[in-house]
């Protein structure tokens, strides 16, 4: 239940929305995807899906600094591609 704060961590509803230099990323969690007509979205030819990891319990500090790092550099050594997603209240690693 998103309006008390507790959400099966199993399946968070997720939805990112980026415009940089007029261009759009959506990410979004499969369910969302099916709210959205077929022929509207550009998304993987390969149909790869991307697991989500939510980084610490609790929002990270701005004190906190090198944990991205700490994460990307076992994953690119592993040949890992990964998306990381920062919040006010959580960051999340998309692998």
């Amino acid at each position: 239940d998103a309006a008390t704060g507790s959400q099966d961590l199993d399946s968070i509803t997720f939805f990112s929305f980026s415009l940089i230099e007029g261009y759009i990323s959506i990410v979004m969690d499969a369910e969302t995807q099916k709210r959205f007509p077929s022929d509207l979205l550009l998304t993987s030819s390969t149909g790869e899906l991307w697991r989500m990891v939510r980084i610490g319990g609790q929002p990270l500090g701005f004190d906190e600094c090198g944990i991205v790092a700490q994460i990307a550099e076992p994953l690119a050594a592993a040949d890992i591609s990964a998306y990381y997603i920062s919040t006010f209240n959580f960051d999340h690693a998309l692998v």
